[in-house]
């Protein structure tokens, strides 16, 4: 889904696993530690949107701090409560819905308004040469809110109402990650030669064979010359201190029952309710592709980025019956969305709730660079035709945690291809053909309250094959890789995280004619000014 400059594992060649980034801040909150009553303070709003303070993209290192809100002279405070699972109640009784984001903030939607900031954390000295990283569960970064139809926006941060607990400056009760491992630099840092990596996939040919899991690997030329450390650069980046993440996630397991199916994952009137056997939107009735072709994110953490704007490109052409349309820009929400860290990790679901506040531009405007800035390469005056954004943004499910196998089904079906985290194992990296299971298999449960996935990737279609059924994937390592770009993975027991986090949003045309993306390039020539004279 990428889903940023996470807090992983650190990658280990050998008999330790490694892992790829979908990429986040250093921060870890799930939502047993947010649920409870919360305090907004919200600063006045605007008819224009602003950055409140980040950069773009945004970085650890440059959060801004919550003067941005307390030296405004309106702030209004409001208190809320946020249920288990996905309710949101203020003190007079408006209701709305609230939805984790991974383990990175969480997303607040009442009334006409909406609300998003990341969880705090701070960085506590240095523990054996790596930066020491404490989660603030109870306490936002500065956050973004704006109202329904886009015409108001202000900024925010949250503390959270603790009982017995008198809230003051200092840091709030917090969850603390331990510093990473040492890996085996040896083996992790020996960058692969042709002979090398043969006699890694002979090996792990016959361990597959042994375990008659059904796929092949294969040595992939473009992995030459590249350490493993650098090989994970194509999904995201090594997180900078080490969580028990495992330990977390059966520590995390949901209660029971998954949440009931939003209207949209509702079979439509007049469609059918039973699905069809088999369903891939690259062949739909056997001749037309929706798709663009596979790309190559190349060293950059994009993942969450290519496979969340081809999800948004595809469901426009699905929408206009037109495998022509020109398909939206992966750099400008890469570069320039402060909800996310560019080719340092981001969130599909993050990069389409800036697209819904901003906007959407063609890829001719910002062609896809993995050195490359904030900057226009088209004239937006000139732009002809309509203009587009995205609404409706959403996980799977209603919120974070809640998808299963029938609704990613409905919703790939009746809406268009999907963004979909995943969390494969090192022998994924040489995957040629079949239906990929890891060689370390885990036993997982659904639904769950957190899951760890390290790669963003765009979920196509289904099938059955000698009667396993498995999810058709296009990833954006180029058509070298896999199946030509694509992968089959095993469906119905969670295989590599693929059921946990399924990202779905609707391109629609903007009402206000791209009036969003031309205040954002002012706000940034501004900013630009002000850095460059000091003033």
């Amino acid at each position: 889904m990428s889903l940023k400059l996470t807090v992983a594992h650190a990658l280990l060649w050998g008999s330790l696993h490694w892992q790829f980034v979908l990429g986040d801040l250093p921060v870890h909150c799930v939502r047993h530690q947010v649920v409870g009553q919360w305090q907004f303070h919200i600063g006045p709003s605007s008819s224009k949107r602003t950055a409140c303070g980040h950069a773009h993209p945004d970085i650890e290192e440059g959060q801004p701090s919550r003067s941005v809100v307390d030296t405004s002279k309106s702030i209004s405070r409001l208190t809320l409560t946020l249920q288990d699972p996905n309710i949101a109640v203020t003190a007079n009784s408006t209701r709305g819905n609230w939805t984790m984001v991974y383990d990175e903030g969480f997303e607040v939607n009442l009334g006409s308004l909406s609300f998003f900031a990341f969880s705090n954390f701070t960085f506590e000295g240095k523990q054996h040469e790596k930066k020491h990283n404490v989660s603030h569960c109870a306490e936002t970064m500065v956050g973004w809110y704006r109202n329904a139809d886009r015409t108001q926006f202000g900024c925010y941060y949250g503390t959270k109402v603790l009982q017995g607990i008198k809230n003051t400056s200092a840091p709030v009760p917090s969850v603390t990650h331990a510093p990473a491992a040492k890996s085996k630099p040896a083996s992790a840092d020996k960058p692969f030669n042709k002979e090398s990596q043969k006699a890694h996939v002979t090996n792990l040919n016959k361990k597959l064979g042994l375990m008659q899991l059904g796929w092949k690997a294969r040595s992939i030329p473009k992995w030459n010359g590249r350490t493993m450390r650098e090989i994970n650069a194509y999904a995201g980046i090594m997180r900078t201190s080490r969580r028990e993440l495992h330990k977390e996630m059966l520590k995390h397991q949901a209660n029971t029952a998954i949440g009931k199916k939003s209207f949209l994952q509702a079979s439509p009137p007049g469609r059918p309710t039973a699905l069809p056997l088999e369903w891939d939107w690259s062949n739909v009735s056997g001749e037309v592709d929706f798709l663009e072709p596979v790309m190559d994110q190349a060293d950059c953490g994009s993942c969450y980025a290519a496979s969340s704007v081809r999800m948004l490109t595809a469901r426009h052409k699905i929408k206009l019956n037109d495998t022509e349309t020109l398909p939206w820009s992966i750099s400008f929400p890469l570069h320039c969305s402060e909800y996310n860290q560019g080719c340092k990790g981001g969130y599909g679901f993050l990069l389409a709730k800036w697209s819904s506040d901003v906007g959407l531009l063609p890829a001719t405007c910002m062609r896809y660079s993995t050195s490359g800035t904030c900057s226009l390469e088209c004239d937006l005056k000139s732009l002809e035709g309509k203009r587009y954004r995205v609404a409706n943004h959403r996980y799977v499910g209603s919120f974070y945690g809640s998808s299963n196998v029938q609704s990613i089904k409905e919703e790939l079906y009746f809406n268009g291809p999907l963004a979909i985290g995943i969390e494969p194992a090192e022998d994924f990296m040489f995957y040629s053909e079949g239906i990929y299971s890891s060689s370390n298999q885990k036993n997982r449960t659904l639904p769950i309250e957190w899951e760890q996935v390290d790669h963003g990737v765009l979920l196509v279609g289904w099938g059955v094959e000698n009667g396993k059924a498995y999810w058709r994937i296009q990833n954006s390592w180029g058509p070298d890789w896999g199946e030509d770009g694509f992968f089959r993975i095993a469906m119905g027991h969670d295989e590599s995280a693929i059921e946990s986090m399924a990202e779905a949003a609707d391109v629609v045309e903007d009402e206000q004619k791209g009036q969003r993306v031309h205040e954002f390039f002012d706000e940034l020539a501004s900013l630009k000014q002000v850095k460059k004279h000091g003033f």
